[in-house]
C-alpha cells in the first residue's frame, strides 16, 4: 500500500516528522518498506504563462519565447520544444535555479539571442514521464508565479507500507489514518463532508442476487446526462499516480480514487450495454468472459460473476468485462458498488491467472457497511466534475449474511500474563475507544465488539495485541523470563532423526527441502493408484496437488542441478506425504533419495562406473542396519508405474509395504526433465526410528564350526527365499549364514543356478559335539527342500 503522506495528513496530523511516523507505523505493525520523494531536489521553478512564440532568427529549431513568471515584467526565453505555443501554461525554471543533477539555471545567448531561464519538460524535473515530447503543460487554471513544488505538492513523500494480510483495513487513506490516530492519539477528520447527492427517479436497471451468500449487499445507481468531456482533475491524477496506479478516465479514475481513500472497491458499466436485469450467481460451467485486460476466461462453477441476460459481464469483486467496460462514448453509466463474503472471492483471482486491487481487498474483507458512503462519495466526485442526473439506488441487501462483529471477553490479568505490564483500567477503555471498538465494562473485564471493518478480531489474544501495538511495544518492560527446564524422558530405543540423515550425508547424500505441493499430472504419473489432495487456492497450476511421494521434488531438483551441469547427484529427503482416503488426509513422515550419474567423483586413478540397483539397496540397507528391523525387512520383487520393469523393489515388513526403490521408467525420464538412470527410494520414517538397545553380552570361548553348502535352486529364485527358508531352521547353536558364491554354467542346468553358503555354528558355553552339527545340517538341507525345492549339490 503507497501512502501520500500530504494526503495522509489531511485526515491525521500527529507532530512527527517522515521518518518518525515511519517509525510509529512499522512499531504498530504496519512495516515501512521504504520511504521515497515524489519529486527530485530543485528550487526556483515556477508557474508561468506563455505570451508569444516566435522563430529564432538563425536556428530552425529554436523559437523566442516571452514568458510571465509573475513577476513585474514578462522574460525571454529560447526554448526548443516542439509543443510550446502561446497562452500554454509550463514551468519555468528562473535564473538561478537549480535542477536535478546540480544543473544550474544562468543567463545565456543562444545563437546570439538572450535566454533568462528554461521552459521545463517532466524529465528535466526528474517528474513521472507524461508522454509528452517537450514541455510539461500545466492546467490552465494554474496561477502563475506560484512556486511549482508547492502548487504540484512536490514535497510529498509516499511511504510505502507492507500491510499483513490481516489488516485489510488498512488498504486506503482512511484505514491508515485510523491507526495513526490510535497509535498517537491525536484527532482523526475526514477532510471532505458526507454528501448525499439529489437524485430523481428510479433506477430502471433491475438488480437480482441469487446468491446472497457470496454478496450480502449490492448497490448500484444510473448516471446519464453528464459531460462526456471532462477529464479527471490533475489533483486527482495526482494522488491515483503517487498510489501506485494509472489514471484511465474520469470514471475509471474516480471508482479507483474512492477504493484508494474509503477501501471500498467499486465498478461501472457502460448502462447501454447491459441486456436486461443485472444477476449476481455463480458461474454456469464453462461460460466465456473476456476480461477489460483482453484476456478470454472460461469460467469455473465455483466462480461469482456479474451477468445480464447475454452472461457474464463481470468476475465479481475482480475484475469488469470488456463487453461492458465504460469508453469514450458511453452516456449513461450504471455505478456498481457491492460486498463480497471474503470466501466467495479468495483464490478465483488466482485460479484465472489475475490480481486485481479489487480481488486483493475482497480476499482480506471489506468493511460490509461501507458501500453506502463509497457510493456517495463517488456520485458526489463525479457530479462535482461532470455533473449529470443521478437515480435513485437500487439495494439489494440480506442483513443475516453481513459480516457482523461479536463480542470478545478481555480479561485484565490475561494483559499482565502476555505482555509483562499491568495497564490501568483507563488506559485499556481509552485504547479501544481510539480503536473504536464498542467498551462495556463487566465483572471479568470487558466485553469488546470490534468494529465491522476490523475482521482480524476473532479471539482474546488478538486484542491483547491490540493493546500491546497501540501502548507502544517499546514501552513494554524488560522481564527476565523464568520457566521450569524439564527434560523429557527419551526412550533409549528411539531413532534421533538427525542422526539418519547424517549417515546418509557420511555416504555422499545431500539433504534438499522442496515443496509439499506438486504438479498434478506428474503427480498422476508417478503414483496413478494413490488418491490425492488438491488445493481449492493454489500458489499456480503447477503446485496445485499435495504430495503423495518424494519423488517429484527429487525429480525436479535433479533437473535443476542437470541443466547445470551436475551430473553426479546424490540427495534426500525427510518430511510428510499427503494421501486420501475415506473422506480423511492422512500425513506420513517419510524419508527419500535419488541418485545418477558416477558412483564416486573424479578422481586421477580414472577407475569408475554408473550407479546401478545394487548401489542404491546398499544405501537403503545402512538406514536399516541402523534399525531393528534391519533382519525383517525384505525386498521383494513388485512393478511400480513409475518404476522400470524388473528393476524395482518392494520394501514388506510384516507383510506390509514400507517402502519402494527402482530405476525411474524410462517413459518418465522425458516428462520429469531429468537424463540419465536415476535411482530413487522411499521408506515411512516409522519403519527406522526404532533401533536396538545394547546389551553385552559374553564371547563364547568354544570353537565355532564353519560347514559349507551348496544348493542348486531355481534360476529366477530370490537368494533371500533360500536364506529366508534356512531361517525357520530353530536353533541356538547357528550364529550366521553367509552367501560366497552364485554360480550358473557347467554342470548346471540352464534353468538353475547354485547358491554356495557359509553357515556358522558355535555354542555358548561348551564344544559342540559332530552329531549336534551334523543334525542342524539335515534339517536346513530339509527346510530349504520344503520351502523353495533346494537340492544339495
Amino acid at each position: 500500500m503507497k501512502v501520500s503522506e500530504s494526503w495522509l495528513r489531511e485526515w491525521v496530523n500527529p507532530e512527527w516528522d517522515t521518518n518518525t511516523l515511519a517509525e510509529e507505523l512499522s512499531l504498530a505493525g504496519l512495516e515501512v518498506d521504504g520511504i521515497e520523494p515524489v519529486a527530485p531536489a530543485f528550487t526556483n521553478v515556477v508557474v508561468a504563462k506563455v505570451i508569444s512564440v516566435e522563430k529564432h532568427p538563425d536556428a530552425d529549431k529554436l523559437n523566442v519565447t516571452q514568458v510571465d513568471i509573475g513577476a513585474d515584467e514578462p522574460v525571454q526565453i529560447v526554448c526548443g520544444a516542439k509543443n510550446v505555443v502561446a497562452g500554454m501554461k509550463a514551468c519555468c525554471a528562473t535564473v538561478g535555479a537549480v535542477l536535478p543533477g546540480d544543473f544550474k539555471i544562468k543567463k545565456a545567448k543562444l545563437r546570439g539571442v538572450p535566454s533568462n531561464g528554461m521552459l521545463c519538460g517532466a524529465n528535466e524535473l526528474g517528474l513521472p514521464d507524461d508522454g509528452v515530447d517537450g514541455l510539461h503543460v500545466l492546467p490552465a487554471d494554474a496561477p502563475v508565479g506560484t512556486d511549482l513544488r508547492e502548487y504540484l505538492d512536490l514535497d510529498d513523500q509516499v511511504i510505502d507500507v507492507d500491510l499483513t494480510p490481516n489488516r485489510a483495513d488498512c488498504l486506503s487513506i482512511a484505514g491508515v489514518a485510523r491507526d495513526v490516530a490510535a497509535i498517537g492519539n491525536v484527532p482523526f477528520k475526514q477532510p471532505f463532508d458526507n454528501v448525499t447527492v439529489d437524485k430523481s427517479g428510479d433506477c430502471s436497471q433491475s438488480v437480482n442476487v441469487v446468491d446472497a451468500h457470496g454478496c450480502p449487499k449490492y448497490l448500484g445507481c444510473l448516471v446519464d446526462g453528464y459531460d462526456t468531456t471532462a477529464e479527471t482533475p490533475s489533483w486527482m491524477k495526482q494522488r491515483i499516480e503517487r498510489a501506485g496506479l494509472s489514471p484511465k478516465n474520469l470514471t475509471v479514475d474516480i471508482t479507483n480514487y474512492v477504493m484508494l481513500e474509503l477501501g471500498q472497491p467499486m465498478h461501472a458499466f457502460d448502462a447501454d450495454k447491459l441486456q436486461g436485469d443485472i444477476q449476481v450467481r455463480m458461474a454456469h460451467p464453462n461460460e466465456k468472459l473476456m476480461t477489460l485486460d483482453e484476456k478470454e476466461l472460461t469460467l469455473k462453477a465455483d466462480t461469482l460473476v456479474i451477468a445480464d441476460d447475454n452472461g457474464p459481464v463481470a468476475l465479481a469483486g475482480i475484475m469488469g468485462g470488456l463487453n461492458s467496460s465504460v469508453s469514450d462514448t458511453t452516456t449513461r453509466l450504471f455505478f456498481e458498488c457491492a460486498h463480497f463474503a471474503p470466501l466467495s472471492i479468495i483464490g478465483k483471482a488466482r485460479q484465472y491467472g489475475l490480481h486485481t486491487d479489487s480481488s486483493h481487498r475482497f480476499e482480506r474483507g471489506v468493511d460490509a457497511f461501507l458501500p453506502e458512503k463509497a457510493l456517495e462519495r463517488a456520485l458526489q466526485l463525479f457530479t462535482e466534475i461532470a455533473g449529470g442526473r443521478v437515480s435513485n439506488l437500487v439495494a439489494v441487501i440480506n442483513e443475516l449474511n453481513l459480516h457482523q462483529p461479536k463480542a470478545i471477553q478481555l480479561r485484565p490479568e490475561r494483559i499482565v500474563k502476555l505482555l509483562g505490564v499491568e495497564i490501568a483500567d483507563n488506559d485499556v477503555e481509552a485504547i479501544f475507544k481510539r480503536l473504536n471498538f464498542k467498551v462495556e465494562q463487566n465483572a471479568s473485564g470487558w466485553a469488546l465488539t470490534a468494529p465491522s471493518y476490523r475482521f482480524d478480531m476473532e479471539i482474546e489474544a488478538d486484542l491483547i495485541e491490540e493493546v500491546g501495538r497501540v501502548f507502544g511495544y517499546n514501552n513494554l518492560p524488560e522481564t527476565e523470563v523464568q520457566a521450569p527446564m524439564r527434560l523429557p524422558t527419551l526412550p533409549e530405543s528411539e531413532q534421533e532423526l538427525y542422526l539418519v540423515r547424517k549417515a546418509l550425508v557420511n555416504r555422499g547424500f545431500h539433504e534438499v527441502v522442496t515443496y509439499s505441493f506438486v504438479e498434478e499430472t506428474l503427480q498422476q504419473k508417478m503414483m496413478p493408484s494413490i488418491p490425492y489432495l488438491c488445493l481449492q487456492n493454489p500458489i499456480s497450476d503447477d503446485m496445485k496437488a499435495m504430495r503423495t511421494t518424494l519423488f517429484p521434488g527429487l525429480l525436479q531438483t535433479i533437473s535443476y542441478n542437470q541443466k547445470r551441469q551436475q551430473n553426479r547427484i546424490r540427495i534426500f529427503e525427510s518430511g510428510l506425504v499427503f494421501t486420501r482416503y475415506n473422506e480423511e488426509t492422512q500425513q506420513t513422515p517419510v524419508i527419500g533419495g535419488a541418485i545418477v550419474g558416477d558412483l564416486n567423483p573424479a578422481n586421477w586413478s580414472g577407475e569408475n562406473r554408473p550407479v546401478d540397483f545394487y548401489d542404491l539397496k546398499g544405501d537403503v540397507e545402512t538406514l536399516l542396519a541402523m534399525s531393528h528391523v534391519q533382519d525383517k525387512v525384505r525386498f521383494e520383487p513388485t512393478e511400480f508405474a513409475i518404476f522400470h520393469p524388473g528393476q524395482s523393489a518392494a520394501l514388506i515388513l510384516n507383510g506390509q509395504t514400507v517402502g519402494l526403490m527402482g530405476q525411474l521408467h524410462p517413459g518418465l525420464v522425458k516428462s520429469a526433465g531429468v537424463s540419465g538412470k536415476v535411482y530413487l527410494f522411499q521408506m515411512d520414517l516409522a519403519t527406522i526410528m526404532e533401533t536396538k538397545v545394547p546389551a553385552a553380552k559374553p564371547i563364547s570361548k568354544f570353537p565355532e564350526v564353519q560347514r559349507d553348502l551348496a544348493f542348486v535352486v531355481d534360476a529366477e529364485l530370490p537368494v533371500q527365499k533360500l536364506l529366508d527358508a534356512i531361517d525357520h531352521v530353530q536353533s541356538d547353536i547357528l550364529k550366521a549364514v553367509e552367501i560366497f558364491d552364485i554360480y550358473q554354467g557347467e554342470g548346471i542346468e540352464e534353468t538353475q543356478k547354485s547358491i554356495a553358503l557359509t553357515l556358522k555354528i558355535q555354542h555358548q558355553d561348551r564344544t559342540l559335539q559332530d552329531e549336534e552339527v551334523d543334525q542342524l545340517i539335515e534339517q536346513v538341507i530339509l527346510k530349504a527342500k520344503e520351502q523353495v525345492n533346494a537340492e544339495l549339490r
